[in-house]
């Protein structure tokens, strides 16, 4: 065997074991990324929406805001939990 062929086999080698250690570590990693995308997704499901509760001073009920009618008089904002409500404010008739 001469030196050519022995630096060629050396080299063969070298680039089947680096393959090797190469895939090896893409696999881990790949593995690690999956399991860090479960946790994320995990953590995620357990954050819960907070939702903004208004009072209706009308009847006395409470309600989510997104739910409520809207009225703005003298720059204050008022909560009703329906348009009967709103319009006993607007007559002046509060109970």
């Amino acid at each position: 065997m001469s030196i050519i062929e022995g630096v060629l086999n050396f080299i063969l080698i070298y680039f089947i074991v680096s393959g090797i250690f190469n895939y090896i570590a893409y696999s881990r990693a790949k593995k690690a990324a999956q399991q860090a995308e479960q946790e994320h997704a995990a953590v995620n499901l357990a954050v819960k929406e907070e939702i903004e509760l208004v009072h209706d001073h009308i009847c006395g009920s409470t309600l989510p805001k997104s739910e409520a009618y809207i009225l703005a008089k003298d720059g204050i904002r008022h909560y009703f939990c329906s348009w009967a409500c709103r319009e006993k404010f607007i007559a002046g008739q509060q109970m």
